[in-house]
């Protein structure tokens, strides 16, 4: 492997020129590599190949969490979007699910949470720059019920946010990933769901550990029917 800073870049040519090509880049650094094995099939692992972001489900009082981002107008203006959604974004680097569940509904709606399983993801190829995306959907609870009240829309990010009943959003809405979770997690719709019930879910992932020995555990989530997660060791 060759380290290149951008102010080195030039360099890269000569570098090809032995054989070397490009791995990955980021910042201001490119690395190239060369297998030096050239009678057997080269096994450099190659560069990320996806992207992995998360959603937050808050249900309060049988209702919820939905918020609609700012888009870029065809004008060149700045307009709601269309659709209610969850709010999320993206993880940092070397952060947990929990930890970026929480951070992305704190940042966009000012609202205080926990983290208590993994409720579902999904797997999409050929996004922006030939990327995949692994997209998951965390369950939160706030940190306490008054905490409902202190909705603060990131001005950057957001343009609306609502605290929406379940049976209205079943009734007026239709994003695919919401209303597949609320299907297939919560088994929404069903029967009647009285205003201001919260519905648990049927089966949920919850974190536990796997170790292997003098080393520091994995978080590992398995699925449970509706266990606590406080409760898994």
């Amino acid at each position: 492997m060759l380290r290149l800073a951008i102010e080195h870049a030039g360099l890269a040519a000569v570098a090809a020129s032995h054989g070397f090509e490009f791995h990955h880049a980021e910042g201001r650094t490119a690395v190239l590599k060369r297998w030096l094995q050239p009678n057997l099939p080269d096994k450099v692992p190659p560069f990320a190949t996806h992207q992995v972001g998360i959603a937050g489900l808050v249900i309060c009082n049988g209702r919820i969490l939905l918020v609609k981002e700012w888009r870029d107008g065809p004008d060149g203006t700045r307009q709601p979007s269309a659709q209610w959604k969850l709010p999320g974004g993206l993880l940092d680097r070397g952060e947990a699910f929990e930890q970026a569940a929480v951070r992305e509904v704190f940042e966009e709606t000012g609202l205080k949470t926990s983290c208590r399983s993994i409720l579902s993801f999904w797997h999409r190829h050929g996004l922006a720059w030939g990327q995949s995306d692994l997209y998951y959907v965390a369950r939160l609870e706030l940190v306490s019920e008054g905490e409902a009240a202190n909705l603060r829309a990131c001005p950057d990010e957001i343009s609306e946010i609502t605290w929406m009943p379940v049976y209205e959003f079943l009734e007026t809405q239709d994003h695919p990933l919401i209303r597949a979770v609320l299907a297939k997690v919560y088994g929404l719709p069903g029967g009647q769901l009285p205003d201001g019930t919260s519905p648990s879910p049927l089966v949920e992932m919850v974190p536990s550990a796997v170790q292997w020995p003098n080393r520091e555990p994995y978080t590992t989530y398995f699925g449970s029917e509706g266990a606590d997660p406080s409760a898994i060791k």
